[in-house]
């Protein structure tokens, strides 16, 4: 994972916690959840793939552990096992929120973005022909299926509710543009 934490730490306040060496176990990495969350750099999804890659952040009596980032800001593991969103700039521009909620659990999460990947591989798939009612259907599975993974009183998902809107007015990057290729080329 490339994860920069200069935001949490510089402008947000956070310092990182040294955290102690755990002894290898074979259950942790037979039901690694972090293993299946693959990065999608299109829109800077990037994750830790074990948990001793974990990092903890500490401000005031806030405690979490680093899981991944996007364009939104970064992914952390709250006190409770939820999933929390710290919002960089652009994410608090969206949400208007310095935190958004994102899943109740990380097992819940995992599922989440796996389903949001599919749907932006199901507009890979049909990127040339599809129709606008194709993309709201699209987005309205991700949005139910998503929905579905929570609790009924966990109904108010702002992180999946804007990803099903990016998905919906064709916000979500299909492939690297120009500018990206010509910055490998040199």
């Amino acid at each position: 994972m490339t994860v920069t934490i200069d935001e949490l730490v510089k402008e947000l306040g956070f310092c990182v916690v040294p955290t102690k060496e755990k002894p290898f176990r074979l259950e942790e990495v037979r039901f690694n959840l972090l293993a299946y969350l693959e990065d999608y750099s299109k829109m800077g999804f990037s994750f830790v793939k074990a948990g001793d890659e974990l990092v903890e952040l500490r401000k005031n009596q806030e405690s979490y552990r680093l899981v991944g980032q996007c364009f939104l800001g970064d992914f952390v593991i709250g006190e409770k096992e939820q999933i929390f969103l710290l919002c960089n700039q652009e994410g608090r521009e969206v949400f208007q929120e310095a935190r958004v909620y994102v899943n109740s659990s990380l097992k819940a999460f995992v599922s989440s973005y796996s389903l949001f990947l599919s749907a932006v591989f199901l507009l890979k798939a049909k990127f040339y022909e599809i129709e606008q009612d194709e993309v709201e259907e699209i987005a309205a599975n991700l949005k139910n299926q998503v929905l579905a993974l929570e609790a009924p009183f966990e109904q108010e998902l702002p992180f999946w509710e804007h990803m099903v809107y990016l998905i919906e007015d064709d916000g979500i990057v299909l492939r690297d543009d120009l500018f990206h290729i010509l910055n490998k080329e040199q």
